[in-house]
């Protein structure tokens, strides 16, 4: 119970943020605070991956700087996983989610705890609603049949763009409720066919 309010006092301190921090800078916040996203994993994670992950990386923007306007705080790489070079934000909200800006330069949105297909669907939908043409290479069991990966790619010249899904394939798995990366990188590979 209280892990539940101190979650719940970070989310209203990253709501509410300092004092005159609106419009203040590129770091500003969001005008309406998300608190849907206190209670529902599947909007916590939408925003993170619709507002952080796909336009950090598909529209070359600085993830910290789209990370703190959505209200994300800081957090110790460990937190979520991540090595010391890597970045971590987190959302507000009692299921821990997290945006991860990896120092190879992909980011991923972690949910930790979450009704798994209602994750899967709401990442395809916005994946999919991007306009830069994604469309599925695959979908499958890896990791031993532990988890379901999909993966979507398109193509900007030479560069492919890739985001993938991962939720557990059972409940018993013991993993995220949803991972979702998203990277650039150049040429063809066994995820994304040449065109």
């Amino acid at each position: 119970m209280l892990r539940h309010i101190c979650v719940a006092a970070a989310f209203c301190a990253t709501v509410s943020g300092p004092a005159g921090a609106q419009g203040s800078g590129p770091a500003a916040s969001r005008d309406s605070p998300p608190f849907g996203a206190l209670i529902d994993s599947v909007e916590a994670g939408e925003i993170v991956l619709r507002d952080v992950c796909l336009p950090g990386i598909l529209n070359r923007r600085p993830i910290e700087e789209l990370a703190l306007y959505e209200r994300l705080v800081a957090m110790p790489s460990r937190a979520a996983g991540a090595g010391a070079d890597d970045k971590v934000w987190r959302l507000g909200s009692l299921s821990p989610v997290y945006a991860v800006a990896w120092a190879d330069g992909s980011c991923s949105t972690y949910v930790d705890r979450g009704p798994s297909e209602k994750l899967r669907a709401m990442a395809a939908a916005t994946i999919l609603a991007r306009p830069e043409g994604f469309a599925m290479t695959q979908t499958g069991l890896v990791d031993a049949g532990r988890v379901e990966r999909t993966v979507y790619c398109a193509w900007n010249g030479e560069e492919r763009l890739v985001a993938t899904i991962t939720t557990p394939a059972n409940a018993k798995a013991r993993t995220r409720a949803l991972s979702s990366t998203v990277y650039r990188a150049r040429g063809p590979s066994s995820l994304c066919p040449a065109r």
